[in-house]
């Protein structure tokens, strides 16, 4: 019954019904509040309707659970990059690029950050190692030029 809860909520996600979507995750985690699933999808669904410290609250209970939760860890430099916490946002990403040094993601992420800060050879940098994997990806090249 868990994962059919699951998919619907994820489904009201998915066609954008944030609220209901929180509302369905919620009673998940009332009855399984360890739910890994759930936890991360209602800290993401939150930041949607930006109540930033509540999916903040919720990414933390994940990542007690689960400490290298990649995805989770992820949503995190997300939500720290809207909130304009572009320090917590770098390191995060350094920590998950130590164990994963091609994650595309999170390179990505790291360039934005890091063209915030001005630091454009840095960013540079990355945009070379991302466009190595993709070489035809438009918007890195682009980066580069700026």
């Amino acid at each position: 019954m868990i994962m059919e809860d699951v998919e619907y909520a994820n489904n009201l996600f998915l066609e954008r019904k944030f609220t209901k979507a929180i509302e369905a995750y919620s009673k998940i985690l009332k009855t399984n509040p360890q739910n890994l699933v759930a936890l991360n999808n209602i800290g993401y669904a939150l930041s949607k309707v930006k109540k930033f410290d509540l999916a903040l609250e919720y990414y933390e209970r994940s990542l007690q659970i689960e400490s290298n939760d990649k995805v989770v860890m992820i949503n995190k430099i997300s939500l720290f990059r809207k909130t304009g916490k572009v320090i917590d946002a770098l390191n995060l990403s350094d920590e998950i690029l130590e164990k994963y040094p091609n994650e595309l993601i999170v390179l990505y992420h790291k360039l934005r950050l890091l063209k915030k800060l001005n630091r454009v050879i840095e960013s540079n940098e990355i945009c070379k190692k991302i466009l190595n994997v993709y070489p035809s990806n438009v918007e890195i090249q682009n980066e580069l030029i700026k």
